[in-house]
């Protein structure tokens, strides 16, 4: 549906970012936006975990033409998701993975992954963060 993004993209239907300043400053906002940062940051972890130790998902050279090739390249990633869920099992969990010197933002830049925003043009960008802001604050509450 969406994807959570840091502030640097634009709110759309595609992109739900953290809030810049000053908006960021509203207390409701600040609670939506560090539940993101951590959900964030979990996640980025858990990407640099299966690029380090899968380094055919470095830059994963597939061409997406078409919906065939879509589901090839969610099946190869989820081949490597069940394999390092497997090998965790089989190996413990007590791996001396580092997971943010593993694969970050200079590794995402030389495997030719753009990190600029992009912007989809839409009627209300901002409705889908609002009102799910207004169901983490309830939800917190």
């Amino acid at each position: 549906e969406f994807a959570w993004t840091d502030s640097a993209y634009t709110c759309n239907s595609r992109t739900v970012p953290v809030h810049k300043e000053p908006a960021s400053f509203h207390p409701e906002n600040a609670i939506f936006d560090k539940t993101l940062s951590r959900l964030r940051v979990r996640s980025e972890h858990c990407m640099g975990l299966l690029k380090g130790r899968f380094q055919c998902l470095r830059g994963l050279r597939l061409q997406i033409r078409n919906n065939e090739d879509h589901v090839a390249a969610c099946r190869w990633i989820t081949i490597c998701i069940i394999l390092h869920n497997f090998l965790i099992e089989v190996e413990g969990s007590d791996i001396d993975f580092t997971p943010l010197n593993m694969h970050g933002r200079a590794e995402e830049t030389e495997d030719g992954v753009d990190l600029n925003a992009v912007s989809w043009d839409g009627d209300d960008d901002d409705a889908l963060r609002r009102q799910l802001v207004a169901e983490i604050v309830a939800f917190k509450s």
